[in-house]
């Protein structure tokens, strides 16, 4: 990891450097694009995961208090991956099970629209370590209270993957067209179907791991907030789980 992070960064540098013979290049720019070129990385590397919250689950999450601490043991679809928002945006984890802690780099659903804008201007992120399972007030409240909706949003989300409710299904995102999605779903044919993931994979397409909870109600209005409850399991109950109370 340190090796890689030392790599992106010399590349990360030498790029801006060509870029500022024409552009001025701000040191945000520079330290912005440092840190998510590393974590794209972690994210190629882990095998590219997308986690998808559906709209009706973030709402229910948005009307979720935020718990007090992360729970003792974490599930997730892969070490690093990509956690998004519809609406919000998203952040690219890194799970550092060594120390414990969750790298977050967040980012606004309007990342990179523009091609040269973010040479002058750096685009917007964010960036913090959360510890587990150590209290999570003081961690994020250094963060910019314009991020603390989609900050919230994936800390709600990653205790909700800890619940056995959640359950996560891999597909193709919507926009790819159902025509190739169905032929990489052919299972009588194999030369087909890996020729349409190829094709998929070419053209841009991801394959997308939706978070869902099947008996979620409709919230239509709520009078009262979910909240989260520890719950103990495992032999000696030496570790612990978050239980999601729905709002209602």
């Amino acid at each position: 990891m340190e090796q890689a992070s030392e790599e992106l960064a010399e590349v990360a540098r030498r790029e801006l450097d060509r870029a500022a013979q024409v552009f001025p290049v701000p040191d945000a720019s520079r330290h912005n694009e440092a840190m998510l070129a590393l974590a794209y990385g972690c994210f190629v590397r882990e095998g590219r995961v997308i986690v998808h919250f559906e709209s009706a689950l973030t709402e229910a999450l948005a009307h979720t208090r935020l718990p007090s601490n992360l729970p003792t043991t974490l599930n997730l679809p892969a070490r690093a991956c990509f956690v998004h928002v519809a609406g919000l945006g998203g952040a690219c984890l890194f799970h550092d099970e060594t120390d414990a802690a969750l790298d977050l780099v967040l980012v606004r659903d309007s990342l990179g629209l523009d091609s040269t804008l973010w040479l002058v201007e750096a685009e917007a992120i964010a960036s913090l370590r959360i510890s587990y399972p150590g209290e999570l007030a003081e961690q994020i409240a250094g963060i910019d209270e314009a991020w603390q909706p989609l900050l919230a949003a994936v800390i709600n989300g990653l205790a909700l993957l800890t619940q056995p409710r959640a359950t996560l299904v891999r597909a193709w995102e919507s926009a790819a067209p159902a025509e190739w999605v169905a032929q990489a779903h052919d299972e009588t044919n194999h030369k087909k179907r890996q020729k349409a993931r190829s094709t998929l994979l070419k053209e841009g397409f991801s394959e997308v791991s939706y978070c869902r909870v099947d008996d979620l109600p409709a919230l239509e209005q709520v009078h009262t907030q979910g909240y989260w409850r520890r719950q103990a399991f495992g032999e000696g109950k030496i570790h612990s789980r978050l239980v999601w109370v729905l709002p209602r």
